[in-house]
């Protein structure tokens, strides 16, 4: 009997932990169909105020963008229902290092933003793949 109720309050613990990493993510995309991806990522693009501190998990296409001789954005790219268009985050890791490659990936990080030329610009902070 102590054996069964050993196994049930071990899972029952189990049980729990995922339930709390679950919560710890705002948003996730991964769980969205690809209309719902788009429309939430096009609006932290465009009112990025509103997500900031906000943790979210999204999945996509892998990508980057030098913008020096020593700097380069990497980003995650989603892409609408149709295919045609596409909207991205850029994600800065707190460890580990960046994919290769292009391919697709999981990232979950804290959104944040900067002013740039007059503009807000949402990023990933704190951000890790999965």
């Amino acid at each position: 009997m102590r054996k069964f109720f050993a196994a049930v309050i071990i899972f029952a613990l189990m049980t729990c932990s995922s339930f709390a990493r679950a919560a710890a993510v705002d948003i996730d995309l991964t769980k969205m169909s690809s209309t719902m991806i788009y429309s939430t990522v096009f609006n932290i693009v465009t009112t990025p105020k509103n997500f900031v501190g906000k943790t979210m998990r999204m999945r996509g296409e892998y990508t980057t963008y030098p913008i020096s001789a020593s700097e380069t954005i990497h980003a995650c790219l989603v892409r609408d229902a149709a295919g045609c268009c596409s909207q991205g985050i850029e994600f800065r890791l707190t460890g580990g290092k960046y994919p290769a490659g292009a391919g697709e990936i999981t990232v979950v990080g804290t959104i944040d933003s900067f002013r740039l030329d007059g503009k807000e610009i949402c990023y990933l902070r704190d951000a890790a793949l999965e």
